[in-house]
C-alpha cells in the first residue's frame, strides 16, 4: 500500500530495516520493499487505476514537500548530473567529490538524481564540506573504494516476485556496497551539510546512497526528470555519463534554446579531466577502446541557432556562450559562472515557488 509522505524522505527513512550483517540485508530495507511493490504493480505502467492514482497522490505530495523545502532553504540550486556506473576508485569520482565540496563551501545547494556513481560522489563531497581540509573526504573515499562498483540488479525477480537464484550474489554485493557507504558516512559530521537527491523507483534496484540529507523520491521518472532539471536554475554540471545524462543534457539545451534574453541563459558546465564530453569515442568490435561522447560542437551549434535573433545578434550569443557553456575542470571558473547567474536563478525559482509560472523566463510555456 502506497504511503503518502508529508515531507521529503531521509536516508534513514529509505534505508530503515537494512541489515549490514545479513547477506540479504539490502532487500530488508524500506526502499527495496517499495521498489518490489512498484515492480509488482507494473513499474512505469501501473497495472490499475487505483495504483496509478495512489502513485500520483504520492508524487504530488513529494512535489509539494520539495516546494516547501526549496522555499525554506533559499540557496542557489546547482545540479550535478552524471552516470551511475562511475566506480568509486576512479579519478573522475574523486574529482566530482572535490568539486562538490568546494561548491557547498560557496553556499550552493547541490542536487543530483540520487543514484550511485557521479551522483553519490557529489553528495559525498558535500557531506565532508565542513572540514577545513580534504583529509576526511580522502579517508571516506578510501573506505568506500573497497567496494568500488554498484552491482547490476536488473531483472531481479521471478514471476512470484521472489529474487532469482542467479541474482543472489548481486544482492550480497549490494549489501557490501551499502555497508561501506554507511561506514564512510559514520566518519562525517553527525548532522550533515544539506544536499538534495531526486531519485526514482524506476531505478529502484540501485542501492540508495546515504549521503544526502533530503530525498524527493518519485514513482514516475518523467516527473522526477522535470523536477531535477527545471529546479537546477543556477546551473548544471555534467560529469561523465551515458543515456540518462544525455537526456538531461538535451532537456537543458531545450530550456536554453528558448531564452528571450541572454542573461537568462543557464550555465551548462561539462566537467571531466579526460575531456569525456569533447572526445569522439574510439570504437572496437565489442565496445569503446577509448570512451567519450563528443557533444561540444553540436550543443554550441544548436544553442547558437536557437538563440540568435535580431534582438540577440550572433556576436553577443557567442560571447554569452563563452561564459555559460563551459568545458572545464577549473573550480574557480565554475564557481564564477554559477555565481554570475545565481541572482537570476533565485528570482526564477521564487516565481516557481509562488506559483507564478508565466514570470519564469525559461519556462517552456513561454517558448516562441
Amino acid at each position: 500500500m502506497t504511503v503518502i509522505p508529508h515531507q521529503l524522505y531521509t536516508s534513514d527513512d529509505l534505508l530503515g530495516g537494512f541489515n549490514p550483517w545479513d547477506t540479504m540485508g539490502y532487500t530488508l530495507s524500506q526502499d527495496f520493499a517499495i521498489y518490489r511493490e512498484f515492480v509488482a504493480n507494473g513499474g512505469p505502467l501501473p497495472a490499475s487505476l487505483a495504483v496509478r492514482a495512489a502513485q500520483a497522490e504520492h508524487d504530488a505530495a513529494i512535489a509539494d514537500a520539495l516546494r516547501i523545502f526549496l522555499k525554506t532553504v533559499q540557496r542557489p540550486l546547482v545540479g550535478i548530473m552524471g552516470g551511475h556506473s562511475l566506480p568509486r576508485n576512479h579519478a573522475a569520482y574523486k574529482a566530482i567529490a572535490y568539486l562538490a565540496r568546494d561548491l557547498a563551501r560557496e553556499q550552493f545547494l547541490l542536487v543530483t538524481g540520487g543514484g550511485p556513481g557521479v551522483m553519490e560522489a557529489a553528495h559525498l563531497g558535500v557531506a565532508f564540506s565542513s572540514s577545513k581540509d580534504t583529509g576526511p573526504l580522502d579517508e571516506a573515499i578510501g573506505v568506500i573504494s573497497a567496494v568500488p562498483t554498484a552491482p547490476s540488479l536488473d531483472e531481479l525477480f521471478e514471476k512470484g516476485w521472489t529474487i532469482k537464484k542467479d541474482k543472489l550474489d548481486a544482492i550480497a554485493q549490494a549489501r557490501e556496497w551499502l555497508k561501506v557507504a554507511l561506514e564512510a558516512r559514520a566518519k562525517a559530521p553527525a548532522i550533515l551539510p544539506v544536499s538534495l537527491a531526486i531519485p526514482t523507483w524506476l531505478y529502484g534496484a540501485e542501492p540508495t546512497m546515504p549521503f544526502a540529507t533530503h530525498y524527493a523520491k518519485y514513482f514516475q521518472n518523467s516527473l522526477r526528470e522535470e523536477a531535477l532539471v527545471n529546479n537546477s536554475r543556477a546551473g548544471i554540471i555534467y560529469g561523465r555519463g551515458g543515456g540518462g545524462t544525455m537526456r538531461e543534457i538535451f532537456q537543458d539545451v531545450e530550456r536554453n534554446y528558448y531564452v528571450k534574453k541572454l542573461d537568462e541563459l543557464t550555465p551548462m558546465i561539462f566537467f571531466d579531466g579526460d575531456d569525456f564530453w569533447r572526445t569522439e569515442a574510439e570504437m572496437g568490435p565489442t565496445g569503446a577502446n577509448k570512451p567519450g561522447i563528443l557533444v561540444e560542437p553540436m550543443i554550441r551549434h544548436i544553442l547558437t541557432y536557437g538563440i540568435t535573433s535580431p534582438a540577440k545578434p550572433k556576436d553577443a550569443v557567442d560571447a554569452s556562450l563563452l561564459q555559460k557553456l563551459l568545458f572545464t575542470t577549473d573550480h574557480a571558473a565554475i564557481i564564477a559562472a554559477l555565481r554570475e547567474h545565481a541572482e537570476k536563478a533565485q528570482t526564477n525559482l521564487n516565481y516557481a515557488l509562488a506559483a507564478e509560472p508565466l514570470k519564469i523566463a525559461t519556462l517552456r510555456m513561454n517558448r516562441r
